[in-house]
């Protein structure tokens, strides 16, 4: 039981030059030495443990680039995490071996439906009932995706989303038009089926 945190602590040891970068691009992030690291890094299958090497906050999307790109110069995966409900563990990193800089989209909770095309432009940190409330308050309107509530819709959407409605209306998934993406060099793109449209199809 005791492994994961020496596993951290030699992982945070690694992580100078990287937290170095980080910090010099003013990019919020924590480290295993933070009082909070725990409510960051536990994963919600307590069997698979993995703990990241450490763990961005970001609250705007050049953060996030920067993240990819520190974390990309010094050869460090990189996790983005929405809501955490992953059982393989994949949003701290999912293997024990691997220095993982988990990119936590919590601060990313914007809802906004527009009341022609009724297309909505959510954060990549929402968790599917404040989805379903928000879209619904906004334009009375609502999505097929899975029944609990607390799961972020990054993995959800993203990894398919069946539910109740997915035999009427299919999957989450395929209810994506376009998803803003910071690609491994740190760019910021929009991808559609007909812009970045390998970034695009790669989402299922």
């Amino acid at each position: 039981m005791h492994v994961p945190l020496l596993v951290a602590a030699s992982l945070a040891a690694d992580y100078t030059s990287l937290t170095t970068c980080l910090a010099s691009a003013s990019v919020p992030f924590l480290v295993s030495s933070n009082r909070t690291w725990s409510a960051y890094a536990t994963t919600f299958n307590a069997r698979l443990p993995y703990s990241p090497g450490a763990v961005v906050l970001p609250t705007t999307p050049s953060q996030v680039a920067a993240a990819v790109v520190c974390a990309s110069a010094h050869r460090v995966p990189v996790q983005a995490k929405s809501g955490g409900h992953s059982y393989g563990s994949f949003s701290s990193g999912g293997d024990a071996s691997q220095r993982t800089l988990v990119v936590d989209l919590e601060n990313f909770q914007s809802v906004a439906v527009d009341n022609v095309t009724y297309v909505a432009v959510v954060g990549g940190g929402l968790r599917l009932g404040n989805l379903a409330l928000a879209i619904y308050a906004q334009g009375k309107r609502a999505l097929a995706h899975g029944t609990c509530p607390s799961v972020g819709i990054g993995g959800h959407f993203t990894h398919g989303g069946y539910g109740y409605a997915s035999r009427a209306y299919g999957l989450a998934l395929e209810q994506i038009v376009a998803a803003d993406v910071v690609l491994a060099n740190g760019t910021y793109v929009r991808a559609t089926s007909k812009e970045f449209p390998d970034v695009y199809w790669v989402r299922s």
